[in-house]
């Protein structure tokens, strides 16, 4: 029997009804394939494990939860984010063996798209395959010290050349890489970014179509706007990091519907009736929700220029 496509996610109980839309997404997208989805948590419900373990099954796919250990990553800086971020460093010591690469998948994804190719893509001598991130890591390779035709990524859609970052663990393990520049970092991207240099290959922005690519002034770098309209058009991950989610009230992203979508896909495959007030959902007053809904209309209709709005996506 052909290996399975390793899939790892990180959640936790609270984001874990977003993480069964996304693998949904990509059971529907790619079916015919086997999957063997590893889930690295702090802890998940009984309720919710045999949620995800259904769905997989269901799609003759498999999983792994992974209890992560908090000892290596408590004192490391957090800011902003969660301290989860930094479990997708375990990779490489949780993944069999047999294991030669891995797709990580941020969880706030729809996947749109065959994956086989991303999957498959060539890695010569590098790492880790993915997107640039956004014109902002400028100023964060000046603070990490690291040339700016260094590459700096977004983490949230990886392929992992295992058995190469298994060679660099043996070597210098990446937890006692992390500790030696805390005082440089304030994510798990910059440790990627500075435990990888030279060995990071850059994927085409269509597998990790962030919501700032879809703005008014979408925030790209200059040399991936040739690229940018096919992607908008044919988005093969849709990405909702920042603050817009599909699940927001009236969210404005153009691609909204296909999380709706999906977690109306999800329900039907378990049989389960789902609650869309989720505990990180956007919480507005009524006055707020009507001052939101007066700017969308007004974005909408061109008397608000707003940069940051997400217009209709043109086909």
């Amino acid at each position: 029997m052909n290996n399975p496509y390793y899939i790892v996610i990180v959640t936790d109980e609270g984001y874990v009804q977003h993480a069964a839309v996304m693998l949904t997404s990509l059971f529907e997208t790619n079916r015919g394939k086997r999957f063997h989805v590893y889930v690295l948590t702090n802890g998940l419900s009984q309720e919710s494990e045999s949620r995800i373990s259904t769905l997989c099954k269901k799609c003759d796919s498999f999983l792994t939860k992974h209890i992560c250990s908090d000892a290596k990553i408590k004192d490391l800086p957090v800011g902003q984010w969660n301290a989860m971020m930094y479990y997708k460093l375990y990779i490489p010591t949780i993944l069999p063996q047999e294991a030669e690469r891995c797709l990580f998948l941020d969880v706030d994804m729809v996947i749109n798209a065959d994956i086989a190719e991303l999957y498959n893509i060539e890695l010569s001598d590098n790492v880790i395959a993915a997107a640039e991130d956004i014109p902002d890591c400028i100023q964060i390779k000046q603070r990490l010290g690291l040339a700016q035709d260094d590459l700096y990524i977004n983490s949230g859609v990886m392929i992992c050349n295992l058995a190469a970052w298994r060679s660099m663990e043996s070597q210098i393990p990446i937890f006692d890489f992390t500790r030696s520049v805390a005082e440089k970092i304030q994510n798990e991207q910059d440790v990627i970014a500075m435990y990888f240099r030279g060995k990071l290959k850059i994927l085409p922005i269509c597998w990790n179509m962030v919501t700032f690519y879809f703005n008014r002034v979408p925030k790209i770098f200059p040399k991936y706007l040739p690229e940018l309209e096919e992607a908008k058009r044919n988005p093969a991950i849709i990405h909702f990091a920042a603050p817009i989610k599909p699940w927001f009230t009236d969210s404005q992203h153009p691609y909204a519907y296909l999380y709706k979508k999906y977690i109306r896909a999800y329900a039907q495959t378990l049989h389960i009736k789902i609650n869309m007030r989720f505990p990180y959902g956007e919480k507005l007053t009524h006055c707020q929700r009507f001052n939101k809904y007066i700017r969308n209309l007004l974005n909408r209709i061109g008397v608000m220029k707003d940069p940051g709005y997400t217009p209709p996506v043109k086909k």
